[in-house]
């Protein structure tokens, strides 16, 4: 299936994109209802989609998909919120077949933001259809629970203290369907940032847990629609389409837009974006059912929202003509926190990645272990920093690290026109290990100066610069490190345009 050229409306546009995910969903089904990958969810998500945009026309994939949800093992992986809110966003599902399905498997509640969300939405969800009302005391002791845990306007935390743009842009959507006034007020503040977020470049999600991921995108593509934020959302539409003309499909990872291999893993350099939980299938349903929800769901328009107040949020976000940089200056784990903003170098939708985010799942083997993260690291590849703490001032971030028990300090200035990065430490190292995206042409000029001729933008080093093209990861696939070996001191300015210092 094609998509058109022409200009349609949004509507339209996220509907070809639904039948088009359907599609591949029917075709991916094998004949026991499940997919050609394990999957945590897709046959729920799956079956809504399907029954929401034609039901007669897809029945046999519907009838498949409720037997093998009933045939699942509720192993303590069992996906109990997901799989419950796509089956009760199936028209005519009967209570009986959801507690069929469901059995008695326990909610996972982990203390993740999107979790505890979902699960309090789907007693809301339970009672509209008369269940008990003792869920409408439930419901005011979880959000009395989720409120301060995880909210801290305009954000919502992803895990305490971590920030992640996916799973904010999930809180917020389920949020804005909320029928509690309450839940709505703080949905449109969150979606406020999401606009800072995603500017007018189209990438909503790329700051934490998740970076880069199509579950993200449609998530904020919906919240965006609904909050009237249409200039942003219409650039996360148009990442989408790209992405679905480039590939045929909505592949997991918008920033290295490619389907998943047979074998993903973190052996396979094919999977970046990836971590151990990851599903495509699950990620195309859960797609698909919000794009139709898009697609279904029109919004008259509404006054363009105010922006949120960024000055003391623990994410930074620094915008120009030139470019937008992205950073998060909290966080536990090596996906959370941002040693390097993540940089996108000119503006709309032909912004380009210069720095990528970097980091991801640690709980098990990744393509990104210490070694990927850029802060500097031992001469001998022994060791490698790992950040203490961030703060901003105005325009600049510092963040305080340590290597092999030597503290060191990284400064880093934005300005119109360039970005300075200072490392210091009390030893000599490798500093910078900064990871400059594939796609991006990098020309070593001299020693100390590299160009990237296709973006005007020009490196410039008071130390001397090596250029590490080895296989290294970001989410968004391969990169190029750049690094001032064996010193313990440099200064960077990538600067934009000309610059005559």
């Amino acid at each position: 299936m094609s998509l058109p050229v022409t200009r349609i409306s949004m509507a339209e546009r996220s509907h070809r994109l639904a039948r088009l995910v359907a599609d591949q969903l029917a075709k991916r089904q094998k004949p026991d209802g499940t997919f050609e990958q394990h999957s945590f969810y897709a046959p729920a998500f799956a079956a809504a989609l399907w029954a929401q945009l034609d039901p007669a026309l897809y029945a046999p994939q519907i009838e498949a998909a409720l037997p093998a949800l009933e045939a699942e093992q509720q192993t303590p992986r069992y996906h109990r919120e997901f799989i419950e809110y796509g089956l009760r966003q199936i028209p005519g599902l009967s209570d009986k077949r959801l507690a069929t399905i469901l059995r008695n498997a326990p909610t996972q509640s982990p203390d993740v933001a999107n979790w505890q969300v979902l699960g309090m939405i789907n007693r809301y969800l339970s009672l509209k259809k008369g269940a008990g009302k003792n869920r409408k005391l439930i419901n005011w002791l979880h959000w009395a629970f989720i409120r301060p845990r995880y909210w801290r306007a305009p954000l919502f935390w992803d895990r305490p203290t971590c920030f992640s743009g996916q799973y904010h842009a999930f809180c917020a959507a389920l949020l804005t369907d909320s029928p509690e006034a309450a839940h709505r007020i703080i949905a449109a503040k969150a979606t406020a940032l999401i606009a800072e977020l995603s500017g007018d470049h189209g990438y909503a999600n790329l700051l934490g847990r998740g970076a880069g991921q199509s579950f993200g995108a449609v998530c904020a593509l919906y919240a965006l629609t609904k909050h009237g934020f249409q200039p942003q959302a219409d650039a996360i539409l148009f990442r989408l389409e790209t992405a679905a003309l480039m590939t045929g499909t909505i592949p997991l990872n918008l920033l290295s837009p490619a389907d998943l291999p047979s074998d993903p893993g973190p052996t396979n350099p094919a999977t970046p974006g990836w971590y151990s939980y990851n599903r495509h299938d699950d990620y195309l349903a859960f797609a698909g059912y919000w794009l139709l929800k898009i697609a279904t769901s029109p919004t008259p328009p509404k006054p363009q929202p105010t922006a949120p107040k960024l000055k003391a949020a623990p994410i930074a976000i620094f915008s120009n003509a030139n470019y937008q940089a992205q950073m998060c200056l909290r966080g536990k784990r090596s996906f959370d926190a941002s040693p390097c903003p993540v940089v996108l170098s000119g503006s709309g939708t032909t912004a380009t990645l210069l720095f990528a985010p970097t980091g991801g799942e640690e709980d098990v083997p990744s393509l990104y272990g210490p070694a990927s993260i850029p802060l500097p690291a031992t001469s001998d590849g022994k060791y490698f920093a790992q950040i203490c703490k961030a703060s901003r001032t105005k325009n600049t971030v510092r963040i305080n690290f340590k290597l092999a028990g030597v503290s060191g300090q990284r400064t880093i200035t934005f300005e119109d026109t360039q970005i300075t990065i200072t490392d210091k430490i009390a030893t000599k190292c490798d500093l910078l290990r900064l990871l400059v995206h594939h796609d991006v042409k990098l020309i070593q000029t001299t020693k100390q100066q590299l160009h990237t001729p296709d973006l005007g933008i020009t490196f410039k080093v008071d130390q001397d610069l090596v250029i590490d093209d080895a296989n290294h990861f970001t989410a968004a696939g391969l990169a190029r490190r750049v690094i001032t070996p064996h010193t313990d001191h440099a200064t960077l300015r990538i600067c934009w345009g000309t610059d005559d210092d």
